[in-house]
């Protein structure tokens, strides 16, 4: 995804995001792009990276939202409603880990409403609300879907448990929605 300049244009990270809207909105998490000065994205079934610019992001969220440049139309996964989903529902996580793009992991849902602190270069994230899959999600799936059964999306892949394996996490569309339309619009978010 990102990358910075320094003289040259060098890689800085990537990660995973989806794309909600046709003309190319992209969900993907905050510390995937972060500091980064263009945005290349890569979409399959295309032979060239696009270039995405960031309209709205998140720091406490995690949330962040690009638009690919142009006008082409592309496919899109719905927003579902994870309120519809249990604990012990088979789920789907989709990324990119290690760079194996488009790789897609099986689990369980493991849990809801896990909040969890993640140190990072700019203090800590406190995630609230998080979903805990035991599908596989490792660095490079932050920022992809976890979907149900049905093909909806109902979290944003975002964080891994350094100390245990077998556990990730994810944001939920729950608040995901309710910030949304801000994100589109950068409109700052207010803390919870």
């Amino acid at each position: 995804f990102p990358t910075r300049r320094s003289s040259d244009l060098q890689p800085l990270g990537m990660g995973s995001g989806f794309i909600f809207e046709k003309s190319g909105y992209i969900l993907t998490n905050e510390h995937v792009i972060d500091g980064a000065d263009e945005i290349q994205v890569t979409v399959q079934g295309y032979d060239k990276p696009f270039t995405a610019k960031l309209l709205g992001n998140s720091y406490d969220l995690d949330l962040a939202v690009l638009k690919i440049v142009g006008t082409k139309d592309f496919s899109t996964l719905a927003l579902g409603n994870v309120e519809d989903t249990s604990v012990g529902d088979w789920v789907v996580a989709i990324g990119n880990p290690y760079g194996f793009e488009h790789t897609v992991t099986v689990g369980v849902l493991s849990a809801k409403e896990r909040p969890i602190e993640i140190p990072d270069t700019q203090g800590t994230r406190n995630y609230k609300h998080l979903l805990q899959t035991d599908a596989s999600i490792n660095p490079g799936n932050s920022g992809g879907p976890l979907l149900n059964l049905s093909g909806e999306v109902i979290g944003i892949n975002t964080a891994v448990s350094s100390q245990a394996q077998g556990i990730g996490f994810a944001i939920p569309t729950s608040t995901i929605q309710g910030v949304l339309d801000s994100l589109i619009k950068n409109v700052v978010i207010p803390k919870e």
